[in-house]
Order: C-alpha cells, then structure tokens, then sequence
C-alpha cells in the first residue's frame, strides 16, 4: 500500500458504476493536493491562500465560511456511546474481528 501511494497515480471511481460523481475540479483539487512532490503540492507555496484560490471552491462564500456563518448541510449527532458505530458503513461494522 506505501509503495501505491508513493509511486502510483491516483484513480478515481467510476462515476457511473460506483455512484460516486465528481467534476474535474474536484479531481484536480485531490491530485494536487496529493501531488508526489512535496514542492508541488498545491498550499505549498502561498499556504492556504492558494488552496483557495482553487476552482473547486469558487462556489464558496469564503468570507462567510472564515467567520463560520455557513450552516453545513448534515451535522452529524454524537452519541456518549464509545461503541456507537451509526456512521460507519455497515461493510466495516458487520466484519469479523481477527485475532492475531
């Protein structure tokens, strides 16, 4: 899995056979913020007035984000439960334990 994620390309889901739909700004925010080169990362040079420059935010109020008076769409609701497992998917949460 390190060597993947040192050496080898990014790959996206297929939008249509994962549901997973996402536009070319996203894609390209995601591979350059995880570009290989450290000195290439996107926020790598002018921090993270770069990153916001990015086009996948453009549809962002930052100046309302910044002084957190955008209200999210989900606000998960936290439960006093260690094992409350509600947002996990159930692929992770149904899985034997393994011993080793």
């Amino acid at each position: 899995m390190f060597e993947n994620i040192k050496h080898k390309d990014i790959v996206f889901p297929d939008a249509q056979r994962h549901g997973i739909p996402m536009s070319e700004d996203c894609k390209d925010f995601i591979t350059s913020c995880l570009a290989k080169d450290p000195s290439q990362r996107l926020g790598s040079v002018n921090g993270s007035e770069a990153v916001l420059k990015h086009p996948w935010f453009k549809e962002i109020d930052q100046a309302a984000l910044l002084k957190k008076e955008i209200v999210p769409e989900f606000i998960p609701k936290f439960s006093d439960n260690a094992d409350d497992v509600t947002y996990f998917d159930q692929e992770f949460t149904e899985e034997e334990a393994r011993v080793s």
